[in-house]
């Protein structure tokens, strides 16, 4: 049964250790973390301080930490155990198997993302989101905008747009129009898909958006409600050549979804964001997927125009790179 309570007398119950283990969590928070010891403690906080009138649940994946966030994790659990539950796997999984899995321990109604270096600004994101999404069954899932603060710098930036939106799955095959931890969406959409591919060693978060955005529009608020941090710490600034080719797998595995998705177009983004990406590629394979991302773009001409002219300076300044 998923009780509901005032959000004050909740929040109250969750810091008193006083919240029942045997009430159904309406709400999932998925946090992987791996070597974010700094910034683990801020992004449970801004959880835990979630002013809800529903209960949530925050299941950490850790995933083998040689720092300190195995430790501050399993002390949360300890504190708030009616709340957090922390994953502790034998061995390093990799940062897909870990996201698959933790998702997979969620119970709640609902999944929310927070990346372990990020953390949530306003104390009543959460009920925003659920009562929207309870209010438009239409809707798979809720985001907002993000504010970017940088490592080691006084530059802010913000992430997304600034007004209100909605977005369907040709918005979710490009450029990404929100921030990974401010989505929230059905987990009866995970259940359907059987989850994302295993072998996509980077890009969790290009495979989710159009997943849930087969299953319906994405609601988007322009309010500023979680911060995330440039740390140059994640996974994407650390990959090979080889790991981030593999977001080509996430083609076969949508289009067994929806056999209406737009293949052609999403291949297109796909060879442009593999070889505009930081990480350095020889020769031939950056001509291969630039020559692929042009074919592909022709899907959509005359719209193609524009990103191809983008496209084609990109590459000769990855050439010259």
């Amino acid at each position: 049964m998923i009780l509901k309570k005032e959000p004050e007398q909740l929040l109250n119950e969750i810091r008193q250790g006083g919240y029942s283990k045997s009430m159904q969590p309406l709400v999932s928070v998925v946090t992987t973390a791996y070597n974010i010891e700094k910034y683990l403690p801020t992004a449970i906080e801004s959880v835990l301080s979630q002013k809800t009138n529903f209960k949530v649940e925050m299941i950490i994946g850790e995933d083998c930490s040689t720092d300190k966030t195995l430790e501050i994790a399993l002390n949360y659990q300890k504190k708030y155990p009616q709340i957090i539950k922390v994953l502790i796997p034998e061995k390093n999984q990799g940062i897909t198997p870990n996201c698959i899995n933790t998702h997979n321990a969620c119970k709640g109604k609902y999944i929310a993302l927070l990346d372990g270096d990020d953390y949530w600004t306003t104390n009543s994101k959460l009920q925003l989101q659920i009562d929207f999404l309870d209010k438009n069954p239409d809707y798979a899932g809720s985001a907002h905008q993000a504010k970017i603060i940088y490592n080691n710098s006084n530059k802010e930036d913000f992430f997304g747009q600034n007004t209100d939106a909605e977005f369907g799955v040709m918005d979710t095959i490009s450029n990404r129009k929100f921030h990974t931890s401010s989505l929230v969406y059905r987990k009866e959409v995970w259940d359907k898909v059987g989850g994302i591919p295993s072998g996509v060693a980077v890009s969790n978060d290009r495979a989710i958006y159009p997943m849930v955005a087969i299953f319906g529009k994405i609601k988007y608020f322009k309010e500023v409600m979680c911060i995330y941090r440039q740390t140059g710490f994640g996974i994407s600034s650390r990959a090979t050549y080889e790991q981030i080719k593999t977001e080509l797998l996430m083609i076969p595995w949508l289009r067994n979804i929806d056999k209406k998705f737009p293949l052609i177009r999403f291949k297109s983004f796909l060879h442009y964001s593999i070889y505009t990406n930081p990480i350095k590629i020889s020769f031939l394979p950056l001509v291969q997927h630039y020559f692929l991302f042009v074919i592909c773009s022709f899907s959509y001409f005359p719209g193609n125009l524009g990103d191809l002219k983008h496209g084609t300076f990109e590459f000769f300044k990855k050439l010259n790179f």
